[in-house]
């Protein structure tokens, strides 16, 4: 992987203060926003109350649930490298390619013991659900996902001062027939889904 999709994949977000003038959004002082490339996404993040509309606003609010992996699957988390004190220990898989698998992470695999779903509200605010699940390699039992990937760094990144991370972006599970998907990516189905299904209700 080069240098420069290295840089790429760990930029980080730019929040940018605005504010609604009435007509359009502008900086907190008040100038206008900067040009923006064409087809550039981001969030509006804002109070509930600030929605006028009753009906938009409740739709926004409400949550729902999703399965998206089920009892049994296996997820594989990644870790740094470069943040591994003992690349030998058992349990670390360092060639993920042999598994068609490309990423730049080595891996340790997840076993989940109940369904795993994900909530998402309905300004797609997505989160993991709580799920048992067990890592086979260090016979530990985790609460959720996001619990056995603090587990796993814990164990295998000791070179890492923090042991948090984005889970979302740093677990895979092989989905047929379309192949490795990291749960990011499961998490878009489902926010699609959530969206169908809202287009569908309203209209009907």
């Amino acid at each position: 992987m080069s240098k420069e999709i290295r840089k790429t994949r760990y930029e980080k977000n730019l929040r940018v203060g605005v504010r609604f003038d009435g007509n359009n959004f502008v900086l907190l002082d008040g100038s206008p926003l900067p040009r923006l490339h064409t087809g550039a996404i981001g969030e509006l993040v804002l109070r509930p109350e600030a929605i006028e509309d009753r009906i938009a606003r409740a739709r926004l609010i409400q949550d729902e649930l999703f399965p998206i992996l089920e009892k049994g699957a296996r997820v594989f988390v990644g870790v740094g490298p470069h943040l591994v004190g003992n690349p030998n220990l058992d349990g670390l898989l360092r060639e993920p390619l042999q598994m068609g698998l490309h990423t730049e992470y080595w891996l340790v695999e997840v076993r989940l013991e109940q369904d795993l779903r994900i909530r998402i509200r309905g300004d797609q605010e997505a989160r993991l659900e709580k799920c048992k699940c067990v890592i086979p390699a260090l016979k530990k039992e985790a609460s959720s996902v996001n619990h056995a990937f603090t587990i796993v760094s814990e164990a295998y990144e000791t070179l890492r001062l923090s042991h948090t991370g984005n889970v979302f972006e740093r677990a895979y599970a092989r989905i047929e027939p379309t192949g490795w998907q990291t749960l990011d990516q499961l998490r878009l189905t489902a926010i699609a889904g959530l969206l169908a299904s809202s287009r569908s209700k309203t209209a009907g």
